[in-house]
């Protein structure tokens, strides 16, 4: 049922993520052509509303042509503004066959409020084709990691742009819907003339479940449509809508249904804990050789700072940064479990803490501090891939077993209240925390993480459907020694989720919808596999690089679980 009603923008609406952009002549939908390296073309649909990552393109495709029709309205002859903000190299612009532009390149910033600049060419009008159906064609490459936020656009309008919007909202704050029965959803639009939506929900397998067609008057206008007649399984869902009239304004935002009912794939591989009880064995032969030596430059006016060394897995050397208050005592602990490639680089959070506890930031081997313990190709195969065709020698086996060398270490510590162990982490880090608090079930009492990977794995290549193609770059990288069901074998048996149904730890996961890097379902799976206490948080509007800054909720949650105190500045 659709409901037209006068445009309020109430409180209960929160805006979602895009507010879409403004009205220009060039449209939505795109094509990209492409040579695949076997001298064959392929083209496939591309929405300048989404990510490139969603739609499945990254730094590794090879370069296209994204090209799209419009149609320029009769009238007075006038010069137009074309303004383009891709995340790619930009080789050529070429409207009608005329070039505009090139030769620029827009990479991605890391940052919850990043800022690009876009760049701005004037059209002749004696380039376009009045009252009849022009052709843009943008020659691209290096397609750009975002993280799940879409901030491509491609607009021609007049000198003035029409002051018109179209944004779609929920009722409930945190986008989530437990209820399939009680769906809707509102879009909110001020056109300046009569006009259409069309609108789409895909699932985050890709598939179309919802196309509407909503017609428009002029003005300030709000639409409801209820949804609950869709009969939407539990899981997440993209929704795009486009105003048509005399152009195009666009929206995208991204809705869940009851996340804690979503199908859980049972697919453990046979041995899959006898495989890591072996590899903890193979652990226990190392002595850890725990070394600690205190920095004056990692101290603080509440807390001495060291830097730790411990032998992992391989004899290898592992280090890490750790953080004591400088009153005796026996402190709750949290073990900080690193991103992707990320060796806590940023240490202000813990220099600057008043937390009453030990911390422990663990640089497993190739990150951080231990960066020259681990020896690998990047991007190719990375840690990801490396000895994807062995799964005796990948590098996961060996980095999971330095969290768990850690864990040692900080048993050893007077320090440490040994009741009181957490771990955390976001990403990778994220899967390395689930993988931690499920090997040791019972030294690990309390748990965060935030979309994690690599967690439920044959899911993950469903919906972020280029990891298909990074499988076969390490494939690739290893003379294909093995072939592709064989490497997800290997995969199978890195899968955290497999984990999780271990763990006895009060446990928090913290979800952003937008991200496409480890989409939600993936944290769900193994969220819905936790037999003991637990949360989760919802975050909407947030990509894989927690715009809503994650670490402050997991602090939040370890405070309630560890009752620890903050200390006061005197």
């Amino acid at each position: 049922m659709m409901i037209p009603k006068n445009f309020i923008l109430s409180a209960i609406f929160i805006f979602a993520m895009s507010n879409g952009f403004a009205q220009n002549l060039i449209p939505f939908d795109w094509k990209l052509t492409f040579n695949d390296g076997l001298n064959k073309e392929k083209s496939m649909p591309f929405s300048m509303l989404l990510s490139w990552e969603r739609q499945g393109l990254y730094y590794q495709k090879p370069s296209g042509v994204l090209q799209t029709s419009f149609f320029v309205p009769k009238q007075n002859p006038t010069d137009f503004n074309l303004e383009i903000t891709l995340l790619a190299s930009v080789d050529s612009v070429e409207i009608n066959g005329h070039y505009i532009g090139g030769g620029f390149n827009t990479g991605f910033v890391w940052s919850i409020s990043p800022v690009y600049k876009s760049k701005k060419f004037k059209v002749p009008s004696k380039y376009l084709k009045f009252n009849k159906e022009n052709s843009i064609k943008i020659k691209c490459s290096n397609y750009s990691y975002t993280g799940g936020k879409n901030h491509n656009a491609v607009k021609l309008y007049r000198n003035v742009q029409p002051d018109s919007r179209i944004a779609i909202s929920y009722k409930p704050e945190n986008h989530v819907f437990e209820n399939p029965a009680n769906i809707s959803l509102n879009i909110n639009i001020k056109p300046k003339s009569r006009g259409q939506i069309d609108l789409l929900i895909k699932n985050d397998f890709h598939k179309t479940v919802v196309k509407r067609k909503i017609k428009t008057v002029k003005g300030k206008q709000s639409y409801e449509l209820d949804l609950s007649s869709e009969k939407l399984k539990p899981g997440f869902y993209t929704v795009t809508a486009i105003l048509k009239n005399d152009g195009y304004l666009g929206a995208s935002s991204f809705f869940c249904v009851a996340p804690t009912k979503i199908e859980i794939a049972k697919n453990e591989p046979k041995g899959y804990f006898k495989y890591w009880q072996n590899a903890i064995e193979e652990l226990k032969t190392v002595k850890p050789n725990f070394e600690i030596e205190k920095r004056e430059d990692l101290c603080s006016e509440n807390r001495n700072g060291y830097i730790v060394k411990m032998k992992s897995v391989g004899n290898v050397d592992i280090y890490g940064y750790y953080f004591v208050p400088k009153k005796k005592g026996s402190y709750p602990t949290i073990l900080h479990l690193p991103g992707y490639g990320y060796g806590f680089e940023h240490l202000n959070g813990f220099l600057q803490s008043k937390n009453e506890i030990v911390e422990l930031a663990l640089c497993v081997r190739g990150h951080g501090l231990s960066k020259e313990s681990f020896k690998t190709d990047f991007p190719v195969p990375g840690f990801f891939g490396h000895g994807i065709c062995d799964i005796d020698k990948t590098a996961y086996r060996q980095i999971f077993m330095d969290c768990l060398r850690a864990v040692d270490f900080l048993g050893s510590r007077q320090e440490v209240d040994q009741s009181k162990i957490g771990v955390m982490g976001s990403s990778q880090g994220g899967g390395l925390a689930l993988m931690t608090a499920g090997l040791l079930p019972d030294r690990i009492s309390a748990c965060a993480y935030g979309d994690p990977f690599p967690t439920d794995m044959r899911n993950h290549i469903q919906v972020r459907t280029l990891i298909k193609d990074e499988v076969r770059s390490f494939l690739d990288y290893y003379g294909n020694s093995c072939d592709f069901e064989a490497g997800l074998r290997t995969l199978d048996f890195l899968d955290t989720k497999h984990f999780a149904k271990r763990i006895k730890a009060s446990t928090l996961y913290i979800a952003g919808l937008v991200d496409d890097d480890c989409p939600p379902r993936l944290g769900f799976s193994a969220f819905n596999e936790i037999n003991s206490k637990k949360e989760y948080v919802v975050f909407p509007n947030d990509s894989h690089i927690g715009e809503s800054n994650w670490s402050t909720e997991m602090m939040n949650f370890f405070k309630k679980e560890f009752k620890f105190q903050t200390t006061e500045k005197q």
